[in-house]
């Protein structure tokens, strides 16, 4: 199952929804914290689907009758997907003799509330939902309180229901870690009250200014019973008219699925967002509006590179039988090897560097299912750390462990990652030359050998470990009750009394413990960079792949230094970042997290966990090459794009569009508002109540418009005052264009095929690639070779691969002059392939240029061009939409560069239709920029190819000619002629 409400959202342009539909301040979320684009990517397809089911589905009106028009927008909003109807309930269980059928418990629950349609509750009742799959570290709490502000203003804007908030998580850990997280944004403006979900019947004082309740509760609390600590969902489920927000509340067994009816009752006639790092249910996956899972955030630098031992992964595929205690014995000493040696080259990095902030104290995490079925695989992590802390450990057994260590990292095991080259041969060499004094050092804190023992505290949660001659200890055992280890498997140890009041692990990002044991209790909530190894103790169970990515998404952060969390080869190049400039083949240890399994059932659900993750991404293509530009004099072409500047805030650059009779209404509803309480309510300062006032009642800056009304006046006043602090962007010249920044589509373009389409691709790509010389070119090698003046070897030596090739739907050539090669267009529309020409006014134009050019060569010294993809490329021209009342960027689909002498011309060209409402406002954009008396301005530059450069606007459509003049009809055109012609008479 593929993400399919991502692919839904994502066929709507988010700049083309209505405006009341936008995230306000989209990217911002506190004074100290701004979004990550993937962060902002989640908000724009939630704003899209929302607006999709609440605005398009059935449009919602306030005076709507809620469960009939619900019903109506469900079943219109659910014809958008496809192939998830088995996500329907049915009365019976599945798999049941028809003699002995059960009624399923689910549906019992269910039919309850939601109609009944042969003997099943319909998928569509379920479709009023999204999932954000996002990596642990990912800042989705961030999103989610992002969301609750943007629910807020839609229901202010009257463009959802006015139901309450609710969030449910399933522990006290992640409901406080919201609340912090909701108190840094009330910095922001937004104020929202956390309120429990059973103080939701009393009277509270509200509180003054722009104020929302958001209600919480336990999820795993969520009953059909009500106790001290269950909640019955009957007293609060409210008529299912809740925005329900799930974090990391869809985990569990047959109880829990349960709950999440509960849940999508409780939410049944309004929306239900679920957060999680993990999903692996089809429906979950199916509704999924944003997937930044485990795979895309490694990828993206933004955690760890992920090593599956190569003999783990060797001998699960051979299905080998189960491991022998010697083997077990040895895997456990391989992953504190690996452990001792990531602390070494740490400790060599904070050395050379003089730093002490470099990375993080690496840290050993050993997981167990159950205490009562392990009892041999502890015996034997135990049995080796006793050993090596006492000298007691066989040498050969050592040395064996290091080498075949070693070996086995020659082919590195990545299953996630940037590469095989997370342990070079420089490492494997120092694994090899590793002594027990220095295993020591690395886990005990201590290089000279002695007994261990055990700290007992006034936690009855923890145990920690300690050699008798170091400074502190090294273990920690973190479970939910320590008797058990105490009494049986730790019998044998020395035990010391502390009267340490504070637990250890709360003080593990500060402490020096290396090693932390637990089930998966202890890190359900918890998160730290420091992991590095992660030991899976016979893991198994239905639950398992869902655990053992959670386990791997808790160890994957990274912070290479303070504050910078990406690996080193994704940070941007500056004198901070130089530290680590001599030394960055030695970051990778820190960079990795490796992973060990003592039974072949944990290596089985590590491999079926990291595929679910994998399972219908969408991976990057290889095999474009950048161009080779034309030559002037011997010298390359420059290719130039504008640069712009801010122009300041001193004045209103643009004039607010409303209609006379909404400025009448906003004038006298202002009358009526004093100052302190536009201050107290509505969180203006006085410079901004000053600046609103001025604006409205000299009437200088709004155009008025019929029809353009607005509703909603408390609306109206925050888009006027967004408008107010928005500054507009004037060219400050020309700059040499940033291979890395300004056009790097075709380095992102992603397919979503099998591994032997995905091979076949990018071997088509490589080869179009290589043919990338001129037609000119190509000819002139023909011709030799015709006139026998060089052989055939030679003439395929430089022309090099096919022009043309083709792969499905998709045309894979080269055109004349691109940015580069090859260019990739579909002759019909391709879902499974991201960021190629896909529309037909696109193509159009490359037919017709490329056939104009199969006869005509252009009249300049030089020329070039490129596609350009709005999503990705870093090159527009700014300008204001007084359809939506802001300032916009227009991308245009290609920019052409074009050089003779000293004098230059770049030209946008956008081909699209005949549509003057949205071309109008992109064109006096561009006007007011690149124009003056309608001819173009000449920019003087220092460039000594391009001292004199001049900016075009072409908007390319065959049918141009037949329009009738009007004042923007000079910029169309119907011939690629036009946009090499120096003087456009048009122009």
């Amino acid at each position: 199952m593929i993400p399919l409400l991502e692919s839904i959202a994502q066929s709507l342009n988010y700049g083309d929804l209505p405006e009341t539909w936008h995230v306000p301040k989209i990217d911002y979320f506190s004074p100290q914290k701004t979004l990550y684009d993937y962060q902002t990517d989640a908000l724009k397809n939630a704003a899209r689907t929302l607006y999709l089911y609440y605005g398009k589905a059935k449009d919602y009106q306030p005076t709507e009758h809620l469960q009939d028009a619900n019903n109506q927008r469900k079943r219109n909003f659910a014809t958008k997907y496809t192939g998830i109807n088995e996500f329907s309930v049915k009365k019976y269980e599945r798999n049941t003799d028809r003699k002995n059928q059960r009624q399923n418990p689910i549906f019992r629950i269910l039919s309850e509330f939601m109609p009944v349609q042969s003997e099943e509750i319909p998928y569509e009742q379920f479709i009023n939902r999204m999932c954000f799959w996002m990596a642990t570290g990912s800042g989705k709490t961030l999103v989610m309180v992002k969301i609750i502000e943007y629910l807020h203003r839609l229901k202010q804007r009257g463009e959802i229901p006015p139901h309450n908030i609710l969030i449910l998580a399933p522990s006290e850990y992640l409901i406080e870690q919201i609340r912090r997280t909701i108190e840094e944004f009330n910095e922001s403006g937004l104020d929202i009250e956390f309120v429990a979900l059973r103080e939701s019947g009393q009277m509270r004082q509200g509180r003054l200014g722009d104020t929302t309740t958001v209600y919480y509760h336990r999820s795993d609390n969520i009953s059909d019973v009500q106790k001290d600590l269950l909640t019955d969902y009957r007293r609060y489920e409210n008529g299912g008219k809740w925005y329900v927000l799930l974090d990391e509340a869809h985990k569990g067994g047959k109880e829990n699925s349960k709950r999440q009816a509960y849940y999508a009752l409780m939410a049944r006639e309004g929306f239900l967002f679920n957060f999680s790092a993990t999903f692996t249910d089809p429906e979950d996956i199916a509704t999924t509006v944003k997937k930044y899972n485990l795979e895309e955030f490694i990828k993206n630098g933004h955690g760890k590179n992920i090593y599956l031992n190569e003999s783990e992964y060797a001998a699960f595929i051979q299905n080998t039988e189960e491991i022998s205690d010697v083997e077990r014995r040895k895997i456990v000493l391989k992953s504190l090897i690996t452990l001792a040696y990531v602390s070494l080259r740490v400790a060599e990095l904070r050395e050379k560097t003089a730093s002490e902030n470099l990375y993080h104290l690496p840290l050993m995490l050993t997981l167990v299912n159950s205490v009562a079925t392990v009892k041999d695989d502890l015996w034997a992590f135990f049995q080796t750390l006793r050993e090596i802390a006492t000298g007691e450990i066989n040498k050969s057994f050592f040395q064996n462990s290091k080498n075949e260590l070693a070996d086995e990292m020659k082919e590195t095991n990545l299953v996630f990652g940037g590469g095989n080259n997370v342990i070079n041969e420089t490492d494997q060499n120092q694994i090899r030359r590793m002594k027990i004094t220095d295993l020591r050092k690395g886990i005990f804190l201590s290089r000279k050998k002695g007994a261990l023992q055990l700290i007992l505290g006034k936690d009855h949660q923890e145990l920690a470990f300690q050699m008798k001659n170091a400074a502190a200890p090294f273990a920690l055992i973190r479970i939910g009750e320590t008797s058990t280890w105490r009494n049986e498997l730790l019998a044998g140890f020395e035990k010391v009394q502390t009267l340490r009041e504070r637990s250890y692990f709360e003080d593990l990002k500060e402490n020096q413990i290396t090693i932390l044991m637990g089930s998966r209790t202890f890190f359900e909530s918890w998160d730290s960079n420091r992991p590095n190894v992660i030991n899976f103790i016979n893991i198994g169970g239905a639950d398992a792949k869902k655990f053992l990515i959670q386990a791997i998404g808790r160890g994957v952060r990274i912070e290479p230094l303070p504050g910078k969390r990406r690996r080193y080869d994704f940070l941007p190049s500056s004198n901070e970042e130089k530290i680590l400039q001599d030394y960055r083949n030695k970051v990778h240890p820190p960079e990795t997290l490796f992973l060990f399994a003592t039974n072949r059932n944990a290596v089985k659900f590590v491999l079926e966990g990291i595929q679910s993750e994998k399972s219908g991404n969408f991976e990057k293509i290889e095999g474009f090459e950048i161009s080779e530009r034309p030559k002037i004099n011997g010298t390359e072409m420059q290719l130039l794009v504008p640069k712009y500047k801010n122009e300041g805030d001193s004045t209103i650059r643009a004039n607010f569009v409303m209609s006379h009779e909404t400025l009448k209404r906003l004038r006298t509803w202002l009358a009526k508002t004093s100052d302190s309480v536009l201050v107290v309510r509505d969180n203006l300062s006085p410079r901004e109540i000053s600046k609103l006032r001025g604006l409205i009642q000299e009437n200088s800056n709004i155009d008025i418009e019929p029809g353009k009304d607005y509703d909603n006046l408390a609306f109206l006043q925050d888009r006027l005052r967004f408008h107010l602090s928005e500054t507009s962007q004037t060219t400050e010249g020309m700059r040499e264009l940033d291979d890395k920044e300004d056009i790097v589509h075709f380095r992102k373009v992603q397919v979503q095929l099998d591994k032997h389409e995905v091979k076949d691709l990018g071997k088509k790509i490589k080869q179009v690639a290589k043919g990338s010389i001129s037609k000119e070119e190509r000819r002139e090698w023909a011709r030799r070779y015709a006139n026998q003046e060089i052989n055939e070897e030679e003439m395929l030596r430089h022309i090099g691969g096919a022009s043309e090739d083709l792969f499905r739907q998709l045309n894979i050539k080269n055109i004349s002059e691109h940015y580069y090669a090859p260019l990739i267009i579909a002759n019909r529309k391709a879902d499974f392939i991201r960021h190629i020409v896909q529309e037909e006014s696109e193509r159009q134009f490359l037919n017709d240029l490329d056939g104009w050019l199969q006869s005509n060569q252009p009249k300049w010294d030089a020329w070039m061009f490129s596609k350009i993809d709005e999503s990705l490329d870093n090159i527009y021209i700014p300008y204001y939409d007084k359809r939506v009342n802001r300032y916009r960027n227009f991308m245009p689909d290609f920019i052409f560069w074009m050089c003779k002498a000293d004098y230059y011309q770049i030209v946008f060209v956008d081909p699209k239709g005949m549509a003057h409402t949205s071309a109008n406002y992109k064109i006096l954009g561009y006007s007011k920029l690149f124009e003056h008396n309608q001819k173009c301005r000449i920019f003087r530059t220092r460039f000594s190819q391009a001292r004199n450069v001049k900016v075009k606007l072409v908007l390319f459509n065959q049918d141009a000619r037949q329009q009738p003049d009007d004042q923007y009809h000079r910029y169309w055109c119907n011939s690629p002629e036009e946009i090499f012609t120096e003087n456009n008479p048009r122009t």
